[in-house]
């Protein structure tokens, strides 16, 4: 769910759809959507596809994923009250 948001976030701040990232790592456009929807665990080529078709970094792709999580748990150990 983190990964899908984050697909989301990145492809929305680039003015992409749904359908033009799927054009860009050669899949469907409902795997773009059961992706960012929770429902789709994607493996590892098509996280590499996602992260060059949204000209990013895999590690930015993941920390962006991190982020969201992070930010959804507040009051956890090492988060600021």
């Amino acid at each position: 769910m983190r990964l899908g948001r984050a697909v989301r976030s990145l492809r929305e701040q680039q003015s992409l759809t749904a359908q033009d990232l799927a054009e860009a790592v050669g899949a469907p456009t409902a795997r773009i959507d059961e992706l960012e929807e929770g429902r789709l665990d994607p493996d590892f080529e098509l996280l590499l596809r996602l992260a060059d078709g949204l000209g990013v970094r895999l590690s930015t792709l993941f920390g962006r994923a991190e982020g969201l999580d992070a930010r959804a748990r507040p009051g956890e150990a090492g988060d600021e009250p």
